[in-house]
């Protein structure tokens, strides 16, 4: 007659606790890989490039005359700012038509311009798009027809506060430098999630592939947009809605 192998309550908590220590110290073992343990090692914080306290100028951007403004300056909202690694607004990309995001606050303007310049200051982008009637984040995507090429560019967004005096213009600058992806991080990105190559773009301090690619899964993944943000100083903007909205004119 076969026996019933019995094991008392002592010996089954000597094995579970048994299983855990060895989860703890190795912790490649299939019984604890799992996609909750591999999100909680992921880290969305930027490398520090410059200067990443929060945006000073409650108005946000420059202003060529101070005699005129169409931003409300409602109280306590965050100031007209590109979302940038640093206060110089200086970023790296490794794509030839980035995306940028773009924080507009509430205003009674209703045209933005913006212009990208190369290193020779020659125009190689320009155009107009609408402002949203609320306020929140605006994404602005460098076609691929302008197919940039490696180097330095600079770049200015505006808001058109009056277009018969164009000095009242509110606005942003900034620079890019952009830079080939090299093949081993090319290689490396090959079927990773969207959260892995957020990690992998950051931690090359390549911004506008870390924030464009976090912010395609933002809604399922509100704590490491808030991390990349907080990062850079602009935890301001964590809750701010990017806007299905402003599309620039197809020239």
């Amino acid at each position: 007659m076969n026996k019933k192998l019995i094991v008392n309550p002592f010996t089954k908590l000597t094995l579970l606790l048994s299983l855990i220590t060895l989860g703890t110290v190795y912790p490649w073992l299939p019984s604890i890989s799992s996609p909750l343990l591999k999100r909680s090692l992921i880290s969305l914080k930027f490398p520090n490039t410059g200067n990443r306290g929060a945006p000073e100028n409650t108005t946000g951007g420059g202003t060529r005359s101070e005699d005129h403004t169409c931003l409300t300056n409602e109280e306590n909202e965050a100031p007209f700012v590109t979302l940038m690694p640093n206060r110089e607004n200086k970023a790296k990309t490794a794509t030839d038509a980035p995306t940028f995001y773009t924080y507009i606050p509430t205003t009674t303007a209703t045209q933005g311009e913006f212009v990208l310049i190369d290193a020779q200051q020659n125009e190689v982008y320009y155009t107009q798009f609408p402002l949203p009637t609320t306020p929140g984040i605006i994404t602005l995507k460098i076609p691929q027809t302008v197919a940039l090429k490696p180097g330095n560019y600079t770049w200015s967004l505006m808001i058109v506060c009056d277009s018969r005096y164009r000095n009242r213009d509110k606005y942003v600058t900034g620079s890019i430098e952009y830079l080939r992806l090299t093949p081993e991080l090319e290689t490396t990105m090959k079927n990773k999630p969207s959260l892995e190559k957020a990690q992998l773009y950051a931690t090359s301090s390549l911004w506008f592939e870390a924030l464009d690619t976090l912010a395609q899964v933002k809604q399922e993944n509100p704590q490491e947009w808030q991390e990349l943000l907080e990062s850079v100083g602009l935890d301001m903007l964590a809750e701010i809605p990017i806007l299905d909205c402003c599309q620039p004119n197809q020239e």
